[in-house]
């Protein structure tokens, strides 16, 4: 599948994101437009390290938390790295929204597509060709028949592909 922002590289990553009616959108980009966009982040260190020194930042004022549910304080979470029940994710909210943005630079979550899996590959191949469909139905509308033949042709691609 081409990048949906060049239309000339593999899209590598997928990118999922939630608009102001709350409806999930997906945009499949390469890594070049994804790192142009913001959406990759360069790691200079393994991530379990990252978060290991950003969990043992002490903040200015830091009032300890615990958790009504099971007990368990923002200090045992920083000390083992584990919460200790899923009320704890309501408890600590903010602060793990602020640890998450920290160490991956937002909290917006931007996943690779995984190559291997058959069955992803299915999916990916049905989210395209609904996308085909709908672009060749709005090039046809606005009279873009060149366009539309390129979006026939990518459209047979996927439908005959492997």
């Amino acid at each position: 599948m081409l990048c949906e922002d060049c239309h000339e590289n593999e899209s590598e990553v997928l990118v999922t994101e939630v608009n102001t009616q709350g409806v999930l959108q997906e945009k499949h980009l390469c890594k070049a437009c994804a790192a142009k966009k913001g959406y990759l982040v360069q790691k200079e260190k393994p991530i379990a390290e990252i978060f290991s020194d950003a969990l043992k930042e002490k903040q200015e004022g830091e009032e300890e938390v615990v958790c009504n549910s099971c007990g368990t304080s923002w200090s045992d979470f920083k000390g083992k790295g584990r919460l200790g029940c899923s009320a704890c994710y309501q408890s600590f909210g903010e602060r793990i929204e602020k640890l998450i943005s920290r160490v991956q630079g937002s909290t917006q979550h931007v996943g690779q597509r995984a190559r291997s899996s058959h069955e992803t590959s299915l999916v990916f191949k049905e989210v395209e060709l609904k996308r085909l469909r709908k672009e060749l139905a709005r090039a046809i509308q606005e009279e873009e028949y060149e366009k539309a033949a390129r979006i026939r042709d990518d459209m047979r691609k996927y439908e005959n592909g492997p």
